[in-house]
């Protein structure tokens, strides 16, 4: 018999809670669902995430690996700019 893969609301908030525990990945998180389009995709630099974090380049990118890894965000490469924007997706349930 399949096992019951259903998430309850208490999943999905405990799941973002143990992920998003520093101010600075709750930044992150909210700066890229604000950011969306209709389609959700948020056009955004790391310069961009780090200045409204107050973090280092480094320290967005480690947090957005991070988000990437459990799944909380999706990344896509914007290869129709020349720029350094990348897209980010906040996954939302």
């Amino acid at each position: 018999m399949p096992r019951n893969t259903s998430l309850s609301l208490k999943d999905i908030v405990k799941v973002q809670n143990d992920n998003l525990r520093t101010i600075g990945s709750k930044i992150i998180y909210l700066t890229i669902r604000n950011n969306a389009d209709r389609n959700g995709w948020a056009t955004i630099s790391l310069s961009e995430l780090a200045s409204a974090a107050c973090l280092t380049r480094r320290g967005v990118v480690n947090i957005l690996n991070r988000m990437q890894e459990c799944e909380l965000i999706e990344k896509q490469y914007d290869h129709s700019s020349h720029d350094t924007k990348n897209k980010y997706r906040a996954i939302t349930l």
